[in-house]
């Protein structure tokens, strides 16, 4: 189709001319929804609303009658746009009755080119978003501070009541546990112990309880012991004493310690004194069968809030049933005064400590000494002393006339100096040298291994020979001997 207007060809089904801008039908844009209607309709049948048909500029009389008699495709029209047909709509609808059953809506501002009042307008409504963020902002934290001011009341309340439960219990660990929550003590989270209820005896001693919470679960462990002393209805706490256990795990359950709940802890009196006797095992970090274990028993002294302890200290071996003990001959500390001469009387009653017995300690004592022994006769260097102390029993009979095996000591690397060699022997199986300082040594050419024939403790060898195949004679200050190289076998050959 092509417009009336330029006669330009457009697209079919165009409503306006794509060169000039002519419009290419008698339809017209609702001017407040902007779809299309006929140019009579009174009212859009697609919003309701009230609308004007839309005509075109009026032209002057003499205009109007030149442009009937010339055709219009010689002489177009100039058209309105798209936009100044809206605003013409929007004009002539406003001076038209009000619709009496729709209320029409405000209408927009189509003007794009009013850029200054859509930019005030973003920034009024970035402030107003604004301002309604901080506002939210401060009621959260507002509703946070409230919360958490309840919770810390709700926190202080339960404190006291866990108090007051402790305190109607009358269990001297439960009123422990809720005094030190109530006084904010808990910050080390530490366990508790032990506790011990010490009775009001006279007007002037006030009712206490002395208890102890420990912790191992950190690189310095502790205990500490607080002092709990009435104070009207209620009770005031003091930190008595702290005492680390660096590198130990501290355990102070009566299963650990093997020890009846009635005995440990409990409350004595030793001179006139009241203390608080506990005690707790406390093995090196790690520890197993057979590594270092301790168990300290403790008296602490709640008038001078002195804490004394002994420690017995050993190797960790296991019972039948499992549980463990600590091996060992005795306390570390010394044993002399009333308060330790108590605790090592307690030692007794606790299975985690076991004392050596006096056969014990003179068994181990050798057993250590065999070991240090053949320790110090290990290596090359020692092969001679070894064979005279393997040997000793066998020197002796040989003495007596006897005919003895002797015990070699196989070794790979060479037991002789050669540069101190006085003689030598060979043959197509051995070696035998006999040194300066009168030991004889052989040497076995198949397994290529070296052996002490003769010691030399008894009597230094003066001179060696082969007796026959395989066998050496020995000459010595007290005698000859003759030895089998193939047998091992020792006789006096006198």
């Amino acid at each position: 189709m092509r417009c009336q207007h330029c006669g330009h060809e457009v697209p079919e089904g165009s409503i306006y001319c794509n060169r000039c801008g002519y419009r290419m039908s008698n339809d017209m844009a609702c001017p407040h929804c902007g779809k299309q209607i006929p140019a009579s309709s009174a009212f859009c049948p697609s919003c309701g609303k009230a609308v004007k048909e839309i005509a075109r500029p009026q032209q002057p009389a003499a205009t109007a009658t030149a442009a009937a008699a010339t055709p219009r495709t010689e002489q177009p029209q100039p058209t309105q746009t798209y936009n100044e047909q809206r605003r013409a709509a929007q004009q002539q609808a406003a001076r038209q009755p009000v619709n009496a059953w729709k209320q029409p809506e405000p209408e927009e501002d189509d003007d794009d080119t009013d850029d200054n009042d859509g930019g005030r307008s973003n920034f009024n409504r970035n402030l107003i978003i604004g301002i309604i963020a901080v506002a939210v902002l401060i009621g959260l934290l507002s509703l946070l501070r409230h919360c958490n001011s309840q919770e810390n009341d709700r926190l202080e309340a339960r404190a006291d009541s866990l108090a007051i439960q402790a305190e109607g219990s009358q269990d001297p660990m439960a009123v422990l546990t809720a005094e030190l929550n109530r006084n904010g003590l808990t910050e080390d989270k530490a366990y508790t112990g032990c506790a011990v209820r010490f009775d009001s005896t006279d007007p002037d001693t006030p009712e206490r309880i002395v208890g102890v919470t420990y912790k191992d679960d950190t690189d310095r462990p502790f205990i500490k012991v607080y002092n709990l002393t009435r104070d009207g209805g209620g009770w005031k706490t003091e930190l008595g004493q702290t005492k680390y256990f660096d590198g130990r795990v501290i355990m102070m359950d009566n299963s650990s310690l093997i020890a009846d709940a009635m005995n440990v802890p409990r409350k004595v009196t030793i001179e006139g004194k009241q203390y608080l006797y506990f005690a707790m095992v406390n093995h090196l970090k790690g520890a197993g069968e057979g590594g270092n274990g301790r168990v300290t028993l403790c008296l602490y002294d709640t008038e001078g809030k002195k804490l004394t302890t002994l420690t017995y200290d050993g190797k960790i071996r296991s019972r039948t049933d499992g549980r463990q003990y600590v091996y060992c001959r005795g306390p570390l500390e010394s044993t002399s005064g009333s308060e330790r001469s108590f605790l090592k009387q307690e030692a007794g009653n606790i299975g985690a400590i076991r004392v050596a017995t006096q056969d014990e300690i003179d068994a181990e004592e050798e057993a250590k000494a065999q070991e240090e022994e053949a320790k110090a006769l290990e290596g090359e260097e020692n092969a001679g002393a070894k064979w005279d102390h393997d040997n000793a029993e066998n020197v002796e009979k040989l003495k007596e006339g006897e005919e003895v095996k002797m015990k070699p000591t196989q070794y790979d690397k060479p037991i002789i100096n050669m540069k101190e060699i006085k003689d030598k022997l060979e043959n197509d199986r051995y070696l035998v040298f006999l040194d300066t300082k009168g030991a004889v040594v052989g040497f076995n050419k198949n397994t290529r291994k070296y052996f002490t024939i003769y010691g030399g403790k008894n009597g230094s060898a003066t001179g060696i020979s082969f007796h026959g195949d395989n066998t050496v004679l020995i000459k010595t200050g007290g005698g000859s001997i003759t030895y089998d190289l193939v047998n091992d076998r020792a006789k006096s050959a006198n």
